[in-house]
């Protein structure tokens, strides 16, 4: 956490903003990134995690006015917050995995100290070891691997052993599904990987498309495993709360990922339910309760509580407020831009920009407009390198091309875009006109979905690290003043 805290203070979470506004229109590029910065900086679950758990007279208190707990039918509607007598309390494990599943453990941590009497996260490679107490392992994101394996199933066996009286605190985000894919009997690793590869990479689906069947492949459900002990789920939430949208999207994965039948839907409406392995069709199909969906008999009268620390609207307002700061307009235009082609976006959000720089609408220059959210990137049978966030503003060069106003940057919150090892990048009106000197043709590489390689050639990728955190991405578009016919 100090680590982490010292390059923010120092302004360092973006690792080469010296190459990123060494060229281009640099005066805008700054501005974009610091407030991109700002953003990202407020990204980290550590904090609000910390507030929901403390130690006082002689009691563990969880719970905070300030943070929403959602109401399960299925769950004990209790006052909060929760309180436990010290000397009432059996073991107390921590369990989990997420991109920010070790941050908010780390504040489980320092919260609980020597009371924890085991624990297992798995979080994704790549990230800084944070734990001391709790043993972590490092597994593979967005394909598992065998470290996923075997860090579920330490997770499964520490919450087989918890018994009534003790506490199993449950940290999950956004790539746990992933990180902890523990298969069902008679599916392998490789079925998993498979699935994966099919759905999400070559067909396009949505994470929560491909975790409705992913999850349904998959043995780890905390709610069942822990039986009789207190359960308390503190989860890092991709949406931000009181969405119409997002709350109809998430009932919607909710519903597909609570039955079998679901993921089978999933796989046909993507054409690959021949196209999978036989043993994935095979277990579908078997439908066997033991090891499926949570069911409201498993939890029933069960004390199981839900805690919402974090979300995007956390990232979104540190970006906003540093742009009031800077005083610069700043406009949220959606917080959860989801499931849509990155390419889309990038046209989009180019359009919109070259119209607040002609016309003044509809916001007046100099202005920021900020969306949060994840794209979508089909790459079908292309060869290229890149992400949902290097994609997005690579696709709006062409659009920006000769502006001396536009600058497009955005970056994923856990650090990472796609397969590669940057967080996201920028462009500017500049770009196009550096792709052609550097005889790089930006439509075909787009078209084989290689903006990494374009990207990386200008030095426009933005370098973070792992951030451990995992709120989806978060894009800046950044107009510094108007260029057309109402420019007084």
């Amino acid at each position: 956490m100090e680590e982490r805290r010292n390059r923010e203070a120092a302004g360092l979470i973006i690792r080469n903003m010296d190459e990123l506004t060494s060229h281009g229109n640099i005066e805008g590029r700054r501005e974009a990134l610091c407030i991109l910065e700002a953003g990202l900086e407020a990204s980290d679950p550590y904090d609000n995690t910390r507030k929901l758990i403390r130690i006082q007279d002689g009691k563990l208190i969880v719970g905070h006015k300030d943070f929403i707990r959602r109401e399960n039918p299925s769950m004990l509607t209790v006052k909060l917050p929760l309180q436990f007598d010290l000397s009432e309390i059996g073991s107390v494990y921590v369990v989990g995995g997420g991109k920010a599943a070790q941050r908010m453990a780390k504040a489980m941590e320092d919260a609980l100290g020597d009371l924890i009497t085991d624990g297992q996260i798995n979080a994704k490679k790549g990230e800084p070891l944070m734990l001391r107490r709790i043993k972590v392992t490092f597994a593979g994101h967005p394909m598992p691997d065998e470290d996923s394996i075997e860090g579920a199933r330490r997770i499964m066996e520490i919450e087989q052993k918890a018994r009534k009286g003790d506490i199993v605190f449950l940290s999950l985000s956004g790539g746990a599904s992933a990180l902890t894919a523990l298969p069902g009997p008679g599916l392998s690793l490789k079925d998993i990987q498979d699935v994966t590869r099919m759905l999400y990479f070559q067909r396009g689906a949505s994470m929560p498309e491909t975790n409705a069947v992913r999850g349904n492949l998959v043995m780890l459900r905390h709610e069942r495993l822990v039986g009789d002990a207190t359960l308390i789920q503190f989860v890092t939430e991709e949406f931000p709360p009181e969405i119409p949208l997002a709350r109809i999207h998430a009932k919607r994965s909710q519903s597909l990922s609570s039955s079998y039948s679901g993921a089978i839907e999933v796989l046909k409406r993507f054409q690959i339910w021949d196209l999978v392995p036989r043993s994935v069709r095979l277990y579908l199909e078997k439908s066997n309760p033991e090891y499926g969906p949570i069911r409201r008999e498993d939890v029933e009268g069960r004390p199981r509580y839900y805690f919402r620390p974090f979300g995007p609207e956390y990232m979104l307002e540190g970006a906003r407020r540093r742009a009031d700061e800077k005083g610069i307009s700043a406009h949220v235009l959606v917080s959860s831009l989801n499931d849509i082609e990155a390419r889309a976006v990038g046209d989009m959000m180019a359009f919109i920009a070259q119209e607040v720089e002609v016309n003044g609408r509809p916001f007046k220059p100099p202005c920021v407009i900020l969306f949060g959210g994840e794209s979508r990137v089909a790459i079908g049978d292309s060869t290229g390198r890149g992400g949902r966030n290097q994609e997005f503003v690579l696709s709006a060069a062409p659009r920006v091309e000769d502006s001396r106003n536009i600058v497009v940057a955005s970056a994923d919150s856990d650090g990472t875009d796609g397969p590669t090892d940057v967080a996201g990048g920028l462009v500017d009106g500049y770009t196009m006109e550096r792709t052609r000197k550097a005889e790089l043709n930006v439509f075909d590489e787009l078209g084989n979905h290689n903006s990494h390689e374009v990207l990386a050639r200008l030095g426009d990728t933005i370098i973070t690290g792992a951030l451990s955190t995992n709120v989806r991405g978060l894009g800046v578009v950044y107009v510094a003043g108007m260029s057309g016919p109402l420019r007084q």
